[in-house]
């Protein structure tokens, strides 16, 4: 069992120097956790690189997609009173932004607050340093 940040799963979909990382360590957990709304953030980068013409049309469509696909094998985590009141205290505690807060939150929700042998996939290093520093067992996209 994994919980996977947006940082993570948008090279599962989009052809980049960490996509290989990504899929060799998504074939590794036999169960993928992801936050609720980080389909959104998902969506958001699609767009960017889109605009930033990193992403042709038909990359774009593979990427949705590839994108599909991996939806379609993650169980999400929703946002509850709880994850707020633990997103609260992140970006004061460790630095972090707020949607990688929410992240962050969501995933202590996945494993009840016990993250010890709980395994965390990112490719933000702020959000693994954060991560590692509250027990998860941290995986980065080299």
């Amino acid at each position: 069992m994994s919980f996977w940040d947006t940082s993570a799963i948008v090279p599962l979909c989009v052809n980049e120097g960490r996509s290989q990382s990504a899929r060799r360590l998504w074939r590794l957990f036999d169960e993928h956790f992801v936050w609720y709304e980080a389909a959104v953030e998902i969506e958001s980068a699609f767009a960017r690189l889109e605009r930033e013409s990193r992403l042709v049309p038909a990359a774009s469509a593979v990427a949705r997609k590839q994108f599909a696909k991996a939806e379609s094998n993650w169980s999400t985590i929703e946002t509850t009173s709880r994850s707020i009141e633990l997103a609260l205290t992140f970006p004061r505690q460790y630095g972090l932004r707020a949607l990688d807060s929410l992240q962050l939150a969501a995933a202590m929700i996945w494993c009840g607050e016990r993250p010890k042998n709980k395994d965390f996939v990112s490719g933000d290093s702020r959000l693994l340093k954060a991560a590692d520093a509250i027990g998860f067992t941290v995986h980065v996209l080299s």
